[in-house]
């Protein structure tokens, strides 16, 4: 059997949504919401440019301002939960 190294990436695998759901549904709302809001919040900072213009920049820092108070919530359920600007899917 082949050793998945540099070689062969692994390849990420959707996950269905009756799993997501049971995920969700075993964690606090609270952390639900921090969830929510970081995908929210990465998704908008993937759309500015961020020396664009000085309301792009505004809306920029706003985004990651949202985004570390997610991170704060999901820190405070688990810290391995936060999720930086450059982690987000492609």
């Amino acid at each position: 059997m082949p050793r998945f190294n540099q070689t062969h990436p692994v390849v990420p695998v959707p996950m269905p949504h009756r799993v997501a759901e049971m995920v969700l549904a075993a964690m606090p709302e609270p952390v639900c919401q921090a969830v929510m809001e970081t995908e929210d919040a990465l998704r908008e900072i993937g759309r500015f440019r961020p020396l664009a213009s000085a309301e792009d920049r505004v809306d920029f820092e706003a985004e990651l301002g949202r985004l570390a108070a997610a991170n704060k919530q999901l820190a405070a359920h688990h810290p391995n939960l936060i999720v930086a600007p450059w982690e987000r899917a492609a």
